[in-house]
């Protein structure tokens, strides 16, 4: 393995596309995802209520979208896998296929005919350079997991639902650094994370960001490259 780098030197294409947001925008400050989640409490709730029969009385009661949001995001948040692209038109910029594991993550990322490894644990950080040998990522990681961008997120408003699924718009908070004030969608299907979009300025071109969540709760564990 490379002797460890500061971040920024040598390699700075190593990591501002490890978080879709960073991809857009050369970096965040976006805390890791945990399963302890305080979704801010500015919202507003949809014209859309929510039915439960007892007996032969029915009562509604309109949905709350700031509890939903936060409940689907501490029961996605500990354990998934993701995938997220970057769109410009129908052309593709990146594409980035990981593995969340608590605060660990590890991911493989294509951009045009380029493409790296990504590993972070409590231990390190790491990145394949060109030659392929990973290298050890020096300072604080400026990006996280795709979740840990909502952590505070307001202006919650239920779009639609159907049984269910649930599609809600919001705008991101602080801890999604530079993508703060973003508006973004998300959509929450059997009280789990499936998919977030939002759009960025990539420089004079807006950028669409799709990510997509599976396994949840089941993506295995992130380790340390070998050797290392």
């Amino acid at each position: 393995m490379s002797e460890p780098v500061t971040r920024g030197g040598p390699i700075p294409w190593a990591l501002p596309v490890i978080l879709i947001v960073a991809a857009c925008t050369g970096g965040t400050q976006v805390q890791p995802s945990t399963t302890s989640v305080a979704i801010a409490t500015s919202s507003t709730s949809a014209p859309v209520t929510t039915s439960s029969t007892v007996g032969t009385a029915t009562t509604t009661a309109p949905l709350d979208p700031v509890a939903v949001v936060g409940e689907s995001l501490a029961a996605s948040s500990a354990n998934y896998r993701f995938t997220s692209v970057v769109l410009v038109g129908e052309q593709t910029l990146t594409t980035i296929n990981g593995t969340v594991d608590g605060t660990s993550v590890s991911a493989e990322v294509t951009t045009g005919s380029s493409e790296l490894s990504y590993i972070r644990t409590p231990d390190g950080e790491w990145v394949t350079g060109p030659d392929g040998d990973w290298v050890q990522l020096e300072g604080e990681p400026p990006v996280g997991p795709p979740l840990g961008a909502l952590v505070d997120a307001t202006n919650l408003v239920l779009e639609s639902g159907d049984g269910g699924r649930g599609v809600f718009t919001g705008t991101l908070g602080p801890a999604a650094g530079d993508a703060e004030g973003v508006s973004f969608s998300l959509t929450v299907e059997g009280g789990l994370v499936s998919e977030i979009r939002y759009e960025v300025d990539t420089g004079g071109e807006t950028a669409q960001v799709i990510t997509t969540f599976s396994d949840i709760g089941a993506a295995g564990t992130v380790s340390p490259p070998e050797g290392v």
